[in-house]
């Protein structure tokens, strides 16, 4: 099947974007505690030393950003809300909120920045570089996340040491921005280390369905849908293993589409697809217990494996088997015992023992379906 190679690319870049967002939102409930934390130790340190007409007003503006951050995140943890925006606008609300964040931080280097205290102004710088160095690994999932926050957050604070004159206010200007670069470099770094980590999870989920569809298919039956030959000759050989290892009972049922080619001749090949889906279909359907196999081994042949089931119990699911196929009253118009389709079924019981092979079961349930067609059909026999 032909593949679009921009859909394909697409599709891969949602993916990842999906991916970033979550990380992005999972992350935030850590930033925002850090920040309104350090927002009210900022607070209380200036108390004292900052008017309180630009102090309050600062806290209040940070608070308020803080809170609809968080109103943001928890609205994205809840899938009801979450379906209202793609990825997109939900990467496009996050960058806001934390620019609206960087902004605020940033704000600080103006209005809290005390014109005459350098133990007040070295608080306040260092107060801000942590806030962007403990931004760093948070806010690189989803770019420029951290770029946003970082660059409006020293911006100020840099102006305002530089503006100073002296070489110590000017050396520590030019500290915060080669702080604030190496920060945004590594930032990058860290995100191109992440998005590579995503893509290489992508790969890795994508190989493992990849091969289980392939391991489906490669098992089943395209036209019926229950197990096909190899998955019966796959898991007869394990069970018949286990039950050798464990002395346990293996117990199996081989049915067969009576006058199936007549059914085909005068009906038609759809006609006879149509029939074996509805057989196979019931008789899963029938025998659904843990471990229990149902596969159709040939044509019009079916087999329904039952690992620790003995042969009394085996006898009666085949009698429901018969009964639900002929219940279904599917119309026979060339059958030689019924104008309805009907099954015979052999039933073969062995407890596997060292010299004995998987073949044996299967030929004695062989066995016992010619038997049943000698009978007349439409029947059930165990094997001797």
């Amino acid at each position: 099947m032909d593949t679009n190679p921009n859909l394909e690319s697409q599709s891969r870049k949602g993916r990842i974007l999906a991916l970033q967002v979550a990380q992005s939102y999972h992350q935030q409930a850590i930033a925002l505690l850090v920040s309104g934390f350090n927002g009210a130790i900022v607070t209380a340190l200036l108390w004292n030393a900052i008017p309180a007409s630009r102090l309050l007003p600062w806290i209040a503006t940070l608070a308020a950003v803080t809170l609809a951050r968080f109103a943001l995140a928890s609205a994205y943890h809840r899938p009801g809300l979450r379906r209202l925006l793609d990825n997109v606008d939900w990467g496009r609300c996050f960058l806001l909120g934390t620019f609206a964040s960087g902004l605020v931080w940033g704000a600080s280097g103006i209005f809290l920045f005390h014109p005459e205290s350098f133990a007040h102004q070295v608080f306040l710088a260092f107060a801000l570089g942590g806030m962007i160095a403990g931004a760093m690994p948070l806010l690189s999932a989803l770019h420029p996340a951290f770029q946003l926050f970082a660059i409006p957050a020293a911006l100020p604070i840099t102006l305002q040491m530089l503006a100073q004159g002296d070489q110590v206010h000017q050396a520590m200007g030019l500290m915060i921005v080669v702080f604030t670069l190496a920060m945004t470099a590594s930032a990058s770094r860290f995100h191109r280390v992440n998005r590579e980590s995503i893509e290489l999870r992508i790969q890795l989920s994508d190989s493992i369905e990849e091969r289980l569809v392939l391991d489906t298919i490669a098992h089943m039956d395209p036209l019926t849908g229950v197990g096909n030959r190899r998955l019966f000759d796959e898991t007869l050989d394990g069970e018949w293993k286990r039950a050798l290892r464990a002395g346990s009972r293996l117990s199996l049922i081989m049915a067969d589409i009576d006058y199936f080619k007549r059914y085909n001749d005068s009906l038609g090949h759809p006609a006879g697809d149509a029939c074996l889906k509805r057989v196979a279909r019931t008789m899963d359907k029938a025998a659904r217990r843990p471990g229990d196999l149902v596969a159709r081994i040939g044509g019009e042949e079916f087999a329904c494996l039952l690992p620790g089931t003995p042969a009394e119990d085996a006898m009666k699911l085949a009698e429901k088997l018969r009964e639900a196929i002929e219940g279904l009253g599917i119309r026979h118009p060339d059958s030689a015992i019924a104008d309805h389709v009907t099954i015979s079924l052999g039933v073969s019981e062995l407890v596997p023992h060292p010299g004995m092979v998987p073949s044996d079961l299967i030929e004695a349930a062989d066995t016992a379906l010619y038997a049943a067609k000698r009978q007349g059909r439409n029947c059930v026999v165990h094997a001797l």
